[in-house]
């Protein structure tokens, strides 16, 4: 039988209710006031309608390529840790016990230390979809850029293009900040082969710095100025 104290159960049980409850929150706090994201996404629509506008999409392909990059990088780096993680899971009873001989730490069970590093593999498989994903619909934006038909062709045709490139950029930024936020929050899984303590104020923590960021941060100020 599985040794799981309380402390595991309150502190995983607070996880899952921040990392999937915080993408809720802030799509429907950013329904009452701007929020990053929310700012990101009127400039990248502005972004395409004005690309729309112009016949050379030279330097719109160059960030469209830097988009690209970002995300495949991010979905290589998440491979290797996947790997990583691999690896940790079959020595994981072995980890376990060696950290819990660091101060303040807790003796683990070595099924739960298997368990611990499962959940923080699922973690990353899902960050890496999200950044795949992502990557994927940057690669359509690109076709869709690169359909728009010429200046002085037909003006609704062109709208429609655009509004199309619109919400793909929305959709494939959305997707890149997901799996980031999936990135934010294996860190108080880690904190987890530690001490269920630690877990939950790691969490607490990494929620509190998402909301600064995204909600209450000088580049918002920076942003509202020409976001509306």
């Amino acid at each position: 039988m599985i040794a799981v104290t309380i402390y595991d159960v309150v502190a995983l049980l607070f996880f899952l209710v921040c990392w999937p409850g915080y993408r809720l929150f802030a799509t429907r706090f950013e329904a009452k006031r701007p929020g990053l994201m929310s700012l990101v996404k009127t400039l990248r629509r502005q972004w395409i309608m004005r690309m729309a506008e112009r016949d050379s999409h030279i330097s719109d392909a160059t960030l469209l390529g830097n988009l690209l990059r970002g995300s495949l990088f991010f979905a290589s780096t998440t491979v290797f840790i996947l790997g990583g993680l691999v690896a940790l899971l079959g020595t994981a009873p072995k980890v376990a016990e060696l950290v819990s001989q660091l101060p303040f730490a807790t003796r683990s069970d070595p099924t739960l230390a298997e368990i611990k590093a499962l959940i923080l593999i699922l973690v990353f498989v899902y960050a890496f979809f999200k950044f795949t994903w992502a990557a994927w619909q940057y690669n359509v934006l690109s076709i869709l850029v690169g359909g728009i038909p010429p200046h002085g062709s037909d003006k609704r045709l062109r709208e429609q293009y655009a509004e199309a490139a619109g919400q793909v950029a929305a959709l494939a930024g959305e997707s890149y900040n997901n799996g980031v936020r999936a990135y934010y929050f294996s860190i108080p899984l880690m904190a987890w082969l530690v001490d269920p303590i630690l877990f939950f104020f790691g969490t607490l923590v990494v929620t509190i710095v998402l909301y600064r960021r995204e909600f209450n941060s000088p580049i918002m100020s920076a942003l509202k100025a020409v976001g509306h």
